[in-house]
């Protein structure tokens, strides 16, 4: 596989990804203004490390799979997922379930986190640290896997497809 036939693949997962990116972005930021930078960033890289070696750790086995099962899976998740967001958008746009009042739940979460007490170890905030993985690890692993295959595949020569 050549960069020229992954760029529609990597780049469609990507633009379908960047929700995922921004909201990673936002948690991050709403963690360093309210619990500490140092935190905030400490937690984000430790996500972002698991990540990296998650993906190499098992990028060489995903590379082994066939090509077109594991598009296949990807794609039914993907649309699985799609399918449910989209019904509770109707749902929401019909008035039967309540729309979500963004202000009012970062004022709670905020509230959350300003009163939550630790004690920090090694100048680091474990609360933050532990929101900021939190909040990156689940986001960033949905942007990885959906290009992780064809990536490995591409970068390290694991095997070519027909």
């Amino acid at each position: 596989m050549t960069w020229v036939e992954l760029a529609p693949t990597v780049g469609a997962a990507f633009l379908a990804s960047l929700v995922e990116c921004v909201e990673a972005a936002t948690i991050v930021l709403a963690v360093g203004t309210v619990r500490g930078w140092k935190s905030a960033f400490a937690g984000t890289g430790l996500a972002l490390l698991a990540l990296v070696v998650l993906v190499v750790a098992l990028g060489p086995a995903l590379a082994q799979l066939p090509e077109q099962a594991l598009q296949l899976f990807v794609g039914l998740l993907l649309l699985l997922f799609g399918m449910r967001w989209l019904r509770k958008a109707i749902l929401r746009g019909a008035g039967i379930i309540p729309l979500h009042d963004e202000d009012a739940v970062f004022r709670s979460e905020t509230a959350n986190l300003k009163l939550a007490r630790a004690t920090e170890r090694w100048g680091v905030d474990p609360i933050a640290m532990a929101t900021a993985f939190k909040g990156v690890w689940p986001r960033s692993s949905a942007c990885s896997w959906t290009t992780a295959p064809w990536l490995w595949r591409s970068c390290c020569g694991a095997r070519q497809s027909a």
